[in-house]
């Protein structure tokens, strides 16, 4: 998508709950090539309406090399959402996971890219 993203010259962004310490972590761990930003307090998760207050902590263990995890309580996170905002900062396309624990549809999120924005055309 990484292609699609910059054909279309679109600045990806992520927020997270983690601390800048645990994004720093994931940034590297996972070789993200966009900013992953943090919001430990939730901050800026709770002023755009993406708080998800009945997630559930789970603390990992491992047993014969195997992590599990156990719930351990309720803990609020960030609903994961897709945002697409054109150059004059409107909100164009929102797509919002019912469940905290699936992310964006690769597809739909190409399908609204394409919508919002039209037909890909080679930059002059």
């Amino acid at each position: 998508m990484r292609s699609l993203f910059e054909g279309y010259d679109i600045h990806l962004f992520a927020l997270s709950k983690d601390t800048v310490e645990n994004v720093r972590f994931h940034q590297e761990r996972d070789d993200l090539y966009f900013p992953l930003l943090a919001d430990p307090e939730l901050t800026v998760i709770k002023k755009y309406g993406l708080l998800h207050r009945n997630g559930f902590e789970f603390q990992t263990f491992y047993w014969l090399g195997i992590p599990l995890g156990w719930p351990t309580k309720f803990n609020q996170m960030a609903i994961p959402t897709t945002i697409l905002i054109d150059e004059h900062g409107i909100v164009r396309w929102i797509d919002q996971a019912n469940d905290y624990r699936l992310r964006g549809n690769k597809d739909r999120i190409l399908q609204a890219v394409v919508n919002v924005f039209g037909t890909l055309r080679p930059r002059v």
